[in-house]
């Protein structure tokens, strides 16, 4: 699980910096780097949610 929470944040990482060099003169260029991180944090926590082994529920339902 960590290795790829890892190689997630090295691949998002290198997407940003590329983009942060290809996209520096477009107006909105703040809004989309601002979502970039956003996009970046929020899979890395998903892939960290589910990635986890489930855990039995105390009820015996």
């Amino acid at each position: 699980m960590k290795k790829l929470l890892l190689i997630n944040a090295i691949v998002w990482a290198a997407l940003i910096l590329v983009a942060a060099f290809l996209f520096k003169d477009v107006p909105n260029y703040n809004y989309f780097f601002i979502g970039m991180v956003f996009a970046a944090g929020l899979m890395n926590s998903l892939i960290y949610t589910y990635s986890r082994p489930k855990r039995k529920s105390k009820c015996s339902y």
